[in-house]
């Protein structure tokens, strides 16, 4: 007999406990994982977040980085300085010291420049960096001394006065259209006498409102109240602002040729605002993150100042004519036609001629006179410009040589007139028989058609002149700014008092030579003949302009050189 063993077997519904202890704790340990890894990557997000929201970049200059962090505190210094000076301009309403129309243009402007706060806070955290790497280029340096007068400087209130102004504007020659020297000089007397009565006992009331020029001579010269930094001549204001209450100034004869006499009622003296610290930091700031910008002010200023001497100093200066066609503010057909003239008007009087009746002599003197002139004209056409200046009875023909803009064949202008100009087969130079206008007699000149354009026309004078045409004849005859009554001059041209579009052809262009045309926009296209070249010093209104645009010019060169790239966060920054 055989024994056999039993196989063994699992009981069926009998669980078991060792698989199942080992697939709960697997999913506990991804689900622990899983929670782990979110909470890490929630943790990793918010430390990004927090990084990038402090120092995630705005721009970068060349090759430096500027932080979010970086403009918040830019934002924080304009929004202080747009604030203070809103709340200056409030006490001044309430002093008296500006209407209510002056404070409100201002208070406009400072809404605009807070509208856009974010990109001017942007540009000027740009401008600081790139300044400061100039200025250690430049090896110039700002000492805590240098930030702390300057701090000084922008907490200090300014001395304002109440001032008053007599003007004695010399009259206008009649023939040059200009004031001569006899103008000028009568001019001078009668503003001496004006100070002479005036230290004799005369009001200053009486004075001024018979003697002064000015617009504000029914307010007896009332200017208000100012302080020194105002767009007013530099001599006036200098007297006004030195001389005791209630005493004339002299006579203080300004650059533009205008006597004046001035005075001041009220002075309230200059005096530094010690609320203005507590107010930066009342504003989320301290006055050590305030003075960062100051610094990055007179690094401006010390570069600003170097421009200005490095340009001030003796250097090549070119003597230059020049032909200058204005930007057209509505581009014109190219039929619109272009001409000059001049007006002989009955008894000198074109208004008046609408009514003076045809049989009065005065009609025959004044067609007499332009046929006089348009034989004259036959036989030396150069003389136009001349004696449109002097003979033409049209009011702005003294500064415009007789030239009209361009004229469409439905202008609203003297059909006679008209019919003459549109006449079909009109080339450039042609003179045109004498014609009766409702204004009087006119000796025409046709210019030209505009073609296709401005630009297009110079160039083809560019090559009359390359031709052998004389460049001042041209200038006279082609050119439209006021320097085509000298024949195009311009005088001399220094480096620094143009910009760069007109001073680099200029210079590059050779002694004697013509330059190609520029054509500038919004401005206007120009040609220049260079007609010598010396070392020069430059003159006082020279040393002007370098002051008003010499940095400017200077630091957009240097601008445009620079790696500057903008990340245009800024509209996500708050403060």
């Amino acid at each position: 007999m055989t024994l056999r063993a039993k196989p063994v077997s699992s009981r069926s519904g009998r669980p078991d406990r060792t698989g199942g202890d080992r697939r709960t704790f697997l999913v506990n340990l991804g689900f622990t994982l899983a929670i782990a890894l979110s909470l890490l990557i929630l943790v990793g997000y918010a430390a990004w977040s927090w990084w990038d929201d402090h120092n995630g970049t705005v721009a970068t200059v060349n090759g430096v980085t500027l932080t979010k962090d970086d403009l918040r505190a830019r934002l924080r210094v304009e929004q202080f300085r747009i604030t203070y000076t809103e709340a200056r301009i409030q006490t001044l309403l309430t002093a008296g010291r500006l209407s209510q129309a002056q404070a409100d243009q201002q208070l406009q402007q400072l809404q605009q420049r807070s509208q856009q706060i974010s990109v001017i806070a942007v540009g000027r955290l740009v401008d600081a960096e790139l300044q400061s790497q100039l200025a250690k280029t430049e090896n110039i340096t700002v000492t805590d001394a240098d930030v702390a007068a300057q701090f000084l400087k922008e907490k200090t209130i300014p001395e304002e006065r109440h001032i008053w102004v007599i003007e004695v504007a010399p009259a206008d020659d009649p023939d040059t259209g200009e004031p001569g020297d006899t103008e000028k000089a009568a001019a001078r007397d009668k503003a001496d006498t004006a100070l002479a009565d005036l230290k004799a006992g005369k009001s200053w009331d009486e004075v001024a409102k018979a003697v002064s020029t000015a617009d504000s001579a029914p307010q007896a010269g009332d200017l208000g109240w100012a302080e020194k930094e105002i767009p007013l001549d530099q001599g006036y204001l200098d007297a006004v602002f030195s001389v005791a209450a209630n005493t004339p100034t002299d006579v203080i004869e300004g650059k533009d040729g205008i006597f004046r006499i001035g005075r001041v009622t009220e002075i309230d003296p200059e005096r530094v605002d010690e609320t203005y610290d507590t107010r930066i930091q009342e504003a989320d700031m301290t006055v050590a993150d305030y003075q960062v910008a100051v610094r990055s002010d007179v690094v401006r200023q010390k570069l600003d100042d170097m421009v200005v001497a490095d340009l001030s100093k003796p250097g090549l200066q070119r003597h230059v004519e020049q032909i200058y066609l204005p930007v057209e503010s509505t581009v014109p057909p190219a039929d619109a036609v272009k001409v000059r003239h001049i007006l002989f008007a009955p008894k000198d009087d074109p208004s008046g001629a609408q009514t003076l009746a045809k049989t009065d002599p005065a009609w025959r003197a004044a067609e007499d006179e332009a046929r006089a002139a348009y034989e004259a004209l036959k036989k030396d056409p150069s003389k136009f410009d001349e004696m449109a200046r002097t003979l033409s009875d049209e009011g702005s023909a003294k500064t415009t040589g007789g030239k009209q803009p361009f004229y469409e064949t439905n202008s609203l202008i003297d059909q006679a007139f008209a019919k003459a100009i549109f006449e079909p087969g009109l080339t450039p130079g042609r003179l045109l028989v004498p014609v009766e206008s409702g204004f009087g007699w006119h000796v025409i000149q046709f210019l030209r058609t505009y073609g296709a354009g401005d630009e297009s026309w110079l160039k083809s004078v560019r090559q009359q002149a390359l031709d052998g045409a004389k460049f001042e004849e041209l200038a006279r005859d082609q050119g439209e700014g006021e320097e085509a009554a000298k024949g195009g001059d311009v005088g001399w041209i220094a480096k620094g008092t143009e910009g760069e579009l007109k001073e680099v052809p200029i210079f590059d262009a050779d002694i004697g030579g013509v330059t190609d045309v520029v054509t500038i926009p919004d401005d206007g296209s120009y040609l220049w003949k260079v007609v010598a070249e010396e070392m020069r010093t430059p003159t006082d209104d020279q040393i002007e302009i370098f002051k008003a645009n010499g940095f400017d010019n200077w630091y957009s060169g240097k601008y445009a050189e620079a790696k500057i790239d903008i990340a245009g966060a800024a509209s996500g920054v708050g403060g």
